[in-house]
């Protein structure tokens, strides 16, 4: 799958919630919905750069959102240093905040959409923001963390798993569904944890969990 920056993307910097520049990739849509994304573990490569990232950026902007991209504390240009998951909530929060700033001032839909590490820290950012409507965790990490502040969040929950996840597996990802308030939209990709040959099929998993979010 050829990647290729949609048309208008920039690149910009802008500061987190606790005071750090970092650096993002901003992609004009409509002013009525918008995203950040979240990349993968920055100690093991993870940037605004993933191929998984990308993909996702792709599938929300093809349906008009404007995205944020990210890269966290200590990847790339941006400052600072790995928090272990902790610090980088902040970094979303400054995300939420500055993609806001590109939007109308009552959007229709404010959406968090994270890869592995990144689905863990978006996640616990979009529970902690009554304002964001929906979370889209791509591939999230079971077999080490404890997810279960999705109950918190207000919006749709969306979560699309490798069924051969090096990290995860079904029975944990059901075990997940079935102890949140309202059951998630889940779909399941024959693929590793990396989604390596199965790109376009994620692309459109994540269309679909939009077109639900949207509805």
């Amino acid at each position: 799958m050829a990647f290729r920056l949609p048309r208008g993307a920039k690149l910009l910097r802008f500061p987190s919630g606790d005071g750090l520049q970092l650096e993002g990739r901003l992609t004009p849509g409509a002013r009525d919905r918008g995203v950040v994304l979240c990349h993968p573990h920055p100690l093991y490569g993870g940037s605004m750069l993933t191929p998984v990232i990308l993909t996702v950026e792709a599938a929300f902007h093809t349906d008009g959102f404007t995205t944020l991209a990210f890269n966290f504390r200590g990847v790339g240009a941006s400052e600072g240093t790995h928090g272990e998951g902790r610090t980088e909530v902040a970094d979303v929060a400054g995300a939420l905040a500055h993609l806001r700033e590109s939007l109308d001032a009552a959007p229709r839909l404010v959406a968090v959409a994270g890869y592995s590490f990144g689905s863990l820290v978006g996640g616990r950012s979009a529970a902690a923001d009554p304002g964001v409507g929906f979370y889209l965790g791509v591939a999230p990490v079971l077999a080490r963390y404890d997810y279960g502040f999705l109950a918190g969040l207000r919006g749709r929950v969306a979560l699309i798993a490798p069924t051969r996840d090096e990290f995860s597996d079904p029975a944990r990802l059901e075990t997940l569904a079935a102890s949140l308030p309202e059951r998630p939209w889940v779909r399941a990709i024959d693929t590793d944890h990396f989604f390596r040959d199965a790109l376009d099929e994620l692309a459109a998993a994540c269309g679909e969990a939009i077109t639900r979010a949207m509805a």
